[in-house]
């Protein structure tokens, strides 16, 4: 196989030329697909209910609210342009309600339940003005959701079709929306669950392509460093650039798409693909300068190269393809998709670079000698001197490390709130603090309860006057949690109706007293109804909205209404607690504790797979520490900076460990070709070894950091905590792999069995 792609270069080039061409129609077919269900956990009774309420009651997560200051929401002037407003969002496609102060609906005191509208006739007079601002004020379902409860910021109200659960539609809305908006003079706050989604998926977009192109200037710069060559720079990046094409084409043909979290994809195989290639160059450029031809060099590139970068790009993908263990289908995608291009980019650098090798002039030796004669080379005669003469110092650096780290790792907080993504300066999240602070709650928050019969629900339950009183205690009981605001119900309207039933008289707000009557209400003003109660009158929903809180918080809430409902309900109530906000801390939890379950597998699998590969359990485990040491810095550093462990951080450890543990195995491979080839003298080999392999190390260490440190300028949050930790990853692998792991191995001196086979 080595002969043939010696032999016939110009084949392999061809074949790669075309399976790339291939590709690149492929790509075209890839598709977005920002639905955020895909990220809720399959077979999850939570998930079902959630499903189920939708089903029932309607989409509680389709509302955006788009607060206003205006001085004084009910003056003359700025009700005009308010009705303007109303009727213009109105005309947009895609919106199936808008509800503001001009076209609110009052029942008009009399028995016939007439439905009026207060401002469709804006009057001039003041004391009419302050006669309906006083209506307004003065009803309960009203404030905090359309006008604050001191008056002064008012907010549109806009209801999206159940249709619109699309990236594309939902932008187009927004769009229009801002449009409309932007033609006043007045101040205006977005918020709601369209909004945040929108958002997030518009700051993904924006990092899918702003950092493909600044990585590669990155990657352009340190391979020139490195190699300070033509060839050197475009190989590589040339590699992983078919790379990625084959990867996008994949995909195409298989149907994948682009996701919230597949978004990362063709940067992060720019950043960790380069990698294999270095290596090859690297070794290609260290048998020349051994005085072997062209052709031989390659040759024994390829031969003793070969399966130590396998079984490196093994280890990454296997950090990778344990991602398959979580229940989220977006996750396990994820982690398969770059498990193959880990794989396909091993293949690339493997055919692509000797072939290319092949093809081009033979380098000089005088510029082979000056990149090995670089800084990287007297920071490695350096490094070795301080392996051979301060070990001692070194494991008690580095155990002193470990223990600062822990104290620090013990700090991270797993519990995170929704907008914990966005910083302090982000617009959304200054929109969604300011709606909290002036018109209470933002996030949806549902509560579902169902009148139970021997255990199946109870039709016309709801109905009962005794069964409204004990609804009404628990929403009483919930809009006094500080974090969740004023909650809207069918006793709410049951209420005002009967009011305006006994002509307006304040003394008949209250639920009407007989099921006879309250049935009477429901079939007049069934419209008002229907998002509030489920087909068989069984099930009552209370709907309100919850502050931002933590999944801690969002838990200590649900067990003091649980607790709350069992000591105080009736034994036949069902009390449900659903919705957009609880789904997605939910699903953030779950999320946190399958990664931990991903890394720890592949804790497992790639400790195992080194005891077999070295046969010897006290090097698996001297090969751990210089791996263990990383992730522990990295744990560390998000205890002292306060970083939550969310999803994309947690993330974080299986795919830098998967990186990081592909330098140790190839100093171990090296280290026991050299202790072999030097009577078992382990400084000598150590001192090969750092001087050979530790090139490469450093390379491919500074690639890396450089790539994931590019992701810091992102404007989304958990993309510059990924690319911040995964460069802090880097750097502690580098350091240990190049001083704790040299001084563990000549210090402890394991016993390494001799392979015939030899990888280097």
């Amino acid at each position: 196989m080595i002969n043939f792609q010696i032999d016939h270069p110009i084949r392999i080039l061809f074949i790669i030329s075309i399976i790339s061409i291939i590709s690149i129609f492929a790509s075209t077919q890839v598709k977005f697909d920002f639905t955020i269900e895909n990220l809720y956990p399959i077979n999850d009774l939570k998930v079902d209910e959630y499903f189920k309420f939708q089903d029932e009651f309607g989409h509680e997560d389709n509302l955006i609210y788009l607060a206003y200051d205006s001085d004084d929401p009910f003056n003359y002037s700025n009700l005009l342009t308010i009705k303007r407003l109303t009727n213009k969002l109105n005309a947009i496609s895609g919106i199936s309600k808008v509800t503001s102060l001009t076209n609110l609906e009052f029942f008009k005191p009399g028995e016939d339940l007439i439905l009026e509208i207060p401002y469709n006739n804006i009057p001039f007079s003041n004391d009419s003005l302050n006669n309906k601002k006083k209506r307004i004020m003065n009803s309960p379902p009203i404030i905090n959701n359309l006008i604050s409860s001191d008056g002064s910021i008012a907010t549109i109200l806009l209801e999206l079709d159940d249709i619109v659960n699309n990236h594309d539609d939902r932008k187009k809305i927004v769009d229009k929306i801002s449009k409309i908006t932007n033609k006043t003079t007045w101040k205006w706050y977005e918020a709601g669950i369209p909004i945040l989604r929108t958002r997030y998926v518009e700051y993904m977009l924006n990092d899918f392509t702003r950092f493909f192109f600044p990585v590669s200037f990155v990657l352009f710069g340190t391979l020139f460093f490195l190699f300070r060559n033509l060839s050197g720079v475009l190989l590589p990046f040339t590699a992983v650039f078919i790379t990625v094409l084959w990867v996008l084409g994949l995909m195409g043909i298989l149907g994948l798409t682009i996701n919230i979290v597949t978004y990362i994809v063709p940067t992060l195989i720019l950043i960790i693909g380069v990698a294999d290639s270095i290596h090859i160059m690297l070794k290609f450029q260290e048998n020349l300068l051994n005085g072997n031809s062209k052709r031989e060099s390659i040759r024994l590139t390829i031969k003793k190269i070969g399966l130590a970068i396998f079984l490196t790009s093994l280890t990454t993908g296997l950090g990778f393809l344990s991602l398959i263990s979580t229940n989220i289908t977006m996750i396990r995608q994820f982690g398969a998709i770059v498990c193959t291009s880990v794989f396909l980019a091993f293949l690339v650098s493997i055919t692509f670079i000797p072939s290319m090798l092949m093809v081009l002039k033979k380098p000089s030796r005088r510029r082979l000698k000056l990149g090995s004669l670089n800084f990287r080379h007297r920071l490695l005669k350096w490094i070795v001197r301080l392996n051979n003469n301060h070990q001692k110092s070194i494991i008690l650096s580095s155990l002193i490390l470990i223990f600062t780290f822990s104290f620090f790792a013990l700090k991270v907080d797993p519990h995170s709130s929704l907008l914990e993504d966005l910083s302090k300066n982000n617009k959304l999240y200054q929109d969604m603090t300011f709606m909290e602070e002036r018109m209470g709650s933002v996030m949806p928050f549902e509560v579902v309860v169902t009148v139970n019969d021997n255990g199946t629900p109870f039709q016309n339950g709801i109905k009962d006057p005794k069964n409204l009183h004990a609804i009404a205690k628990l929403q009483d009981k919930i809009s006094h949690v500080p974090e969740i605001g004023k909650m809207i119900s069918i006793i709410d309207y049951l209420k005002e109706i009967n009011q305006a039933f006994h002509e307006g008289k304040k003394e008949f707000y209250h639920i009407p007293e007989t099921k006879n009557l309250i049935s009477q209400y429901i079939f007049l003003q069934e419209e008002k109804f229907k998002t509030l109660v489920n087909f068989d009158y069984s099930s009552a929903r209370l709907t309100g909205r919850i502050s931002n809180v933590t999944s801690l918080r969002a838990k200590e809430i649900e067990d003091e209404i649980m607790h709350w409902a069992r000591k105080n309900l009736p034994a036949y109530f069902d009390i449900e607690l659903t919705g957009t906000t609880l789904m997605g801390l939910k699903t953030n939890q779950y999320l946190v504790a399958n990664l931990v379950v991903s890394f720890l597998i592949a804790f497992v699998v790639i400790f195992i797979l080194i005891l077999l590969l070295f046969k010897s359990i006290k090097v698996a485990i001297i090969s751990m520490i210089p791996n263990f040491i990383p992730l522990l810095i990295m744990a560390g550093v998000m205890g002292f900076f306060n970083i939550k462990l969310r999803t994309t951080t947690a993330m974080t450890f299986a795919i830098a460990y998967g990186i990081a543990v592909d330098d140790t195995i190839h100093f171990l491979v090296r280290f026991r070709q050299e202790l072999f080839s030097n009577s078992g003298h382990y400084k000598i080999a150590n001192e090969k070894t750092l001087l050979t392999t530790g090139k490469a190390i450093i390379s491919t260490s500074l690639i890396l950091s450089a790539g994931f440190l590019i992701m810091v300028t992102s404007n989304f949050l958990p993309t510059r905590d990924f690319g911040f930790l995964a460069a802090i990853t880097m750097f502690g692998a580098l350091i240990a792999d190049l001083f704790v792991l040299p001084a563990f191995l000549t210090y402890l001196k394991p016993e390494m069995r001799h392979l015939k086979k030899s990888f280097y």
